[in-house]
This record gives C-alpha cells, sequence and structure tokens, in this order.
C-alpha cells in the first residue's frame, strides 16, 4: 500500500475492516511523506504535504481532501519519488521498503 501520512489512512481503514468483521491483513506499507523527507531538501519544498508535493511534481490532479483526487495526487507524487530514489541506491521493493521506515528523531545535543 501506498498512502501520503499512511498511518492516518490506515487508522479510518483498520476501523472500517473491525465494524465488518474482517481480520486486518499484514502488508508493506509506504508512506510518500516520509520518503519524500528523505528524497527532498526544505530547498526543494518547505514541507511534506500532499498538496506542496503534488504542486512540486505537476501531478495532474491537486489533492482537495476528497478520497479519489488525493490517492490520483499520491500516485503522481510516489512516481515523482520512485525517479529521485536512483541516487539513494534503491532498486527494489525490499530497499525501498527499509528507506521509507520512519525518520528517527536526533537527540539534541547536551
Amino acid at each position: 500500500m501506498v498512502a501520503q501520512n499512511a498511518p492516518f489512512d490506515l487508522s479510518f481503514l483498520k476501523f472500517a475492516a473491525n465494524e465488518h468483521s474482517f481480520a486486518w491483513p499484514k502488508f508493506p506499507v509506504l508512506d510518500t511523506a516520509i520518503i519524500a523527507r528523505k528524497v527532498l531538501s526544505r530547498e526543494e519544498v518547505p514541507n511534506c504535504k500532499l498538496g506542496t508535493l503534488a504542486t512540486f511534481f505537476g501531478t495532474q490532479t491537486l489533492p482537495n481532501h476528497r478520497a479519489l483526487d488525493d490517492a490520483r495526487a499520491t500516485v503522481d507524487v510516489f512516481h515523482g519519488l520512485l525517479e529521485r530514489l536512483g541516487t539513494f541506491d534503491v532498486s527494489t521493493l525490499e530497499e525501498l521498503l527499509n528507506f521509507g521506515k520512519k525518520i528517527k528523531k536526533q537527540k539534541s545535543p547536551e
């Protein structure tokens, strides 16, 4: 699954699955916001909101907080991010899943 800010969307999907007595399947999740934070600099984009990323990559559909348009914009953003990943030696799904894991916050020096 590919999603922008995946934990937010997953919470709704998990709730709906539970409400309908479906077991939640385990599957890999790629979060475009996390990948963007690793691939793009602050000079390129001031933040990693879907609208900002969509504008940066020139997506065909702009996000508007409606599921279909946001999903389409996320696909286009993901494609833009994939083009950037070659410089990070990411060429397989396994490498992408490892690359896209949460960013650990650095401890500030004391």
